[in-house]
């Protein structure tokens, strides 16, 4: 690109930082956690009814099967009494058998009992086994006394047989009552559970999904609110804020996908850029700068077709995007609606602002067929329409210094300067009439090793889009104020006339630069004239004025380099700090042959001369302008007519064959 792009400081570029919205989220949160926590209380009610259902029922079931248990040993116990009586009074072996069989029985229906339930069983069951043994020990006593004495066996019975008897049906009936008590209670209890669960479920329930059912309106509303979050930063990410016009990312993108798409005609970039906006920002505010870029936005929106984009690449610069277009003819007519579009006044609160705009136009081809070709290409037809005061021009490779030639020229460069292999040719300036030498003008040369002298049009203009042209510049002066010095030495008193950049008149360090090197050669500023073309001037007026009075106060002679070529204006002219008007070389190798530049040049001369200004004319070609430029008053000619460019020993040569030099 020919020069930084950088946006406009206007309020749309300093837009605070967004902070993120917390609501939707926050409550995303909050829902998400309340959700979870129904959830768990829900499930923790149903755990804990389940497990208190179950637990009662085992309870129950185990109460009854002790319950069943202690009513079998108690039979078992009656029966085993019954048939202790039986063999008392007629002892024999079936009788014994039944016997030791129910004897078993109540024994297992006794551990029976205690292997249902938990342990607290164990320590009872051992209390009633040994109440059982030492009941069985005293029917074997009494069996064995009743054989003997049927008396004798009575009396023991009542004595012996029957406390033990007694004692282990009372244990086992009261186990018996326990547990049935037991399973009472846990009846009872279950019935309370169920009540509370009857009233309890149902509540909980309800307030659960009542709880669910809100929690999922958050939910939802949240993801609503963060869906159009999202969608508004793709908006802001795509949307240029102040305008509401694609940014230049999503201008990338329809780009790609134009280029992309099915072949039905080439794609145009109109790239357009408003002069001179900075002024109003600086002027009226940055309030007033924004409800211009505004308005521009509406009005461009207004002059394309309904395919076409209108986007805001950023501060005062402009692109459509044509993604389909016959041929360079329409979309030129495009561009030319788009700047007539903005050459209506526009009102910002009571004031009328003009806004021109410089207009570039590219289309895809052999020329570029990606995004950034275009951009580039678009660019540079842009500034050549902004140098040239075209208005819109369309992208030719002619208009392209940065080919990978010129771009190598340029690292070049930078090496020739350090090197010293730029060399510095000087041409003379003669008084008007007459033909006294007042001073003369360096001219750089690239003396390179490989391609010979190389004319500054080759590298100049380049040098002036980078910062190389600083270091260039420092380079000239010093070279320049050394020479002049010599021929002080040598008695011959000249000023040295030295051509200055644009980004020269933006440096504040150049007013001490130069007076560092008036010094150092010992050269008097009377000695020095600094040459600044018009739109070195125009591009930063307010800048460019106090740089060249800090000259002008130090005593540096100061010129308007091919004045009439620009847009000076004359209120400009007349509070600029300038000594002369040097007329460009168009009007004067022309004059002879054309009376409008003739005209023209005496208009310069006469302007000159009424705002006590020297003028200096430059392309003296021939005999017949100079007597001309005699006629009409202008004070000092310079052109090959009186001498080329050249070294100064050959000046020098020259200097001999002349005329004395005017002290």
């Amino acid at each position: 690109m020919h020069r930084s792009r950088w946006p406009s400081r206007t309020a749309a570029q300093r837009l605070p930082t967004t902070r993120a919205r917390r609501g939707p989220r926050s409550s995303t949160h909050a829902a998400t956690a309340g959700l979870v926590v129904v959830l768990l209380v829900l499930t923790a009610f149903s755990v804990t009814a389940a497990v208190t259902n179950a637990r009662a029922s085992a309870d129950v079931e185990g109460s009854a099967r002790v319950s069943e248990w202690s009513k079998t040993a108690e039979r078992s116990l009656m029966w085993q009494e019954e048939l202790v009586d039986r063999l008392a009074v007629a002892p024999d072996a079936e009788l014994r058998a039944a016997y030791e069989e129910t004897r078993a029985a109540t024994r297992t229906a006794i551990e029976a009992m205690g292997s249902v339930g938990a342990d607290h069983h164990d320590h009872p069951v051992g209390e009633w086994l040994r109440l059982h043994a030492r009941y069985e020990h005293a029917v074997r006593m009494l069996l064995a006394a009743a054989a003997g004495d049927r008396g004798i066996a009575e009396e023991f019975e009542d004595a012996y047989v029957d406390p033990h008897f007694d004692a282990l049906r009372d244990e086992i009936q009261a186990e018996a009552e326990r547990h049935w008590a037991e399973v009472g209670e846990s009846l009872e209890f279950m019935r309370d559970v169920q009540q509370v669960l009857l009233v309890a479920t149902p509540v909980l329930f309800g307030v659960g999904l009542a709880l669910v059912a809100w929690f999922t309106l958050v939910l939802t509303r949240s993801r609503r609110e963060t869906a159009a979050q999202a969608e508004r930063n793709r908006q802001q990410a795509l949307h240029d804020t102040l305008t509401g016009l694609p940014n230049r990312t999503l201008l990338r993108r329809r780009a790609d996908d134009a280029l992309a798409g099915p072949d039905g005609g080439a794609v145009g970039l109109v790239l357009i850029d408003l002069d001179r906006f900075k002024e109003i920002n600086d002027t009226l505010g940055h309030a007033h700068g924004d409800v211009v870029l505004q308005v521009v936005a509406d009005r461009l929106r207004a002059t394309v077709r309904g395919t076409d984009t209108v986007a805001r690449l950023g501060g005062d610069e402009f692109a459509i995007l044509l993604p389909s277009v016959a041929d360079e003819e329409s979309a030129q007519l495009l561009a030319v609606r788009a700047l007539a579009a903005l050459e209506a006044p526009i009102e910002v609160r009571g004031v009328a602002l003009d806004v021109d705009a410089s207009i570039g136009v590219a289309l895809s081809g052999p020329q570029g067929d990606d995004v950034e070709s275009l951009l580039q290409n678009a660019d540079i037809a842009m500034y050549s329409a902004k140098d040239r005061g075209l208005g819109v021009c369309v992208y030719d490779d002619s208009l392209n210094d940065h080919t990978p030639e010129r771009l190598g020229l340029l690292g070049q460069l930078r090496r020739a300067i350090d090197t010293g292999e730029l060399v510095l040719h000087y041409q003379p300036k003669v008084a008007l009439p007459g033909a006294d030498v007042c001073g003369v003008e360096a001219l750089v040369r690239w003396a390179h090793p490989q391609r010979g002298l190389v004319p500054p049009g080759d590298f100049i203009p380049l040098a002036e889009r980078t910062p190389l042209i600083r270091p260039l510049t420092r380079y000239v002066l010093d070279a320049a104020l050394e020479q002049c010095a010599r021929w002080r030495e040598a008695g011959r008193v000249l000023t040295v006339a030295v051509n200055v950049s644009a980004r020269n008149l933006l440096d504040e360090h150049f007013v001490e630069e130069v007076q560092e090197r008036l010094a150092r050669w010992r050269v008097p500023a009377s000695c020095l004239e600094l040459e600044v073309t018009e739109s070195a001037i125009t591009g930063d007026p307010d800048r460019a004025r106090r740089i060249l009075t800090g000259l002008a106060d130090r005593g540096v002679t100061l010129s308007i380099d091919d004045f009439g070529a620009g847009y000076t204006s004359l209120a400009q002219l007349k509070d600029l700090p300038v000594h002369q008007l040097k007329i460009d070389r168009s009007f004067v190798a022309s004059m002879a042959a054309d009376p409008s530049n003739a005209l023209i040049v005496r208009s310069v001369v006469e302007l000159g001369h009424n705002l006590g200004l020297t003028t200096v004319a430059e392309g003296v070609e021939d005999e017949v302008t100079w007597d001309s430029l005699g006629a009409m008053g202008c004070d000092v000619a310079q052109g090959h007519h009186v001498c080329r460019p050249m070294a100064a020993e050959q000046l020098e040569v020259w200097f001999d064959a002349t005329l004395p030099i005017r002290a």
